[in-house]
């Protein structure tokens, strides 16, 4: 007889790591679903319905519109685990379409938009800023997949892709290692590769401003 704490989460699947797997998709185990449609939200609304995004136990914070996480985690697992459905979803609907502008009524009825009455103001991440640039410069190369650009360290000290064309290709095919990131993106607030970054902090310094002004007199 198998112990009970051995015996398999999911009825007839085997003790072992294919069980786990399982276990995890099953849709009598919500939670990895509703952990997924979590993330998601918090990418696009710089917050999770659960603010705690890596803690969803009895230490975390309970979830702002509990229906909402749970109808998402439901509608993800319906659709097959499709992450493209939703995306689709999310972005498809009237509180991520909404306007981001305040009036007095919302401010005084939600004034710290708990209830999400407006759009949050986002800042824009270091990969994206990138991008933008490059694009503004007429140098972003657009062509998909492939190998990675490699980075350098220049004379002066900061590190960039390398490019033979000067085009440079999205900040997705930029070669990701622990001690050459870009600086534009440890200007910005890329997240730390060791260890995982949950979060990402939202830091205004002076180094930004110098960063920007050093692009714009190149």
């Amino acid at each position: 007889r198998i112990p009970q704490w051995l015996a398999p989460p999911v009825k007839g699947a085997p003790a072992n790591r294919l069980g786990l797997a399982q276990w995890l998709v099953s849709p009598e185990h919500p939670l990895t679903a509703r952990v997924t449609a979590n993330r998601i939200w918090q990418h696009y609304f710089g917050t999770g319905l659960v603010d705690t995004e890596n803690d969803f136990g009895l230490q975390g914070t309970r979830p702002s519109h509990p229906e909402l996480l749970d109808w998402l985690a439901r509608e993800f697992i319906r659709s097959g685990w499709n992450i493209k459905a939703l995306h689709r979803l999310i972005m498809g609907s009237n509180t991520y379409r909404q306007s981001s502008a305040v009036s007095p009524r919302l401010e005084q009825l939600d004034p710290s938009n708990d209830w999400l009455s407006r759009f949050p103001l986002k800042r824009m991440d270091a990969e994206t800023l990138r991008d933008s640039v490059l694009f503004i410069a007429d140098r972003l190369d657009k062509t998909p997949f492939g190998p990675p650009d490699e980075v350098e360290i220049r004379k002066d000290g900061l590190v960039t892709s390398v490019s033979s064309s000067e085009r440079y290709r999205r900040s997705i095919y930029v070669q990701q290692r622990r001690k050459y990131l870009p600086t534009i993106f440890l200007a910005f607030d890329f997240p730390q590769m060791n260890p995982n970054c949950l979060e990402r902090p939202d830091s205004t310094v002076v180094t930004q401003a110098l960063y920007l002004r050093a692009l714009l007199e190149t």
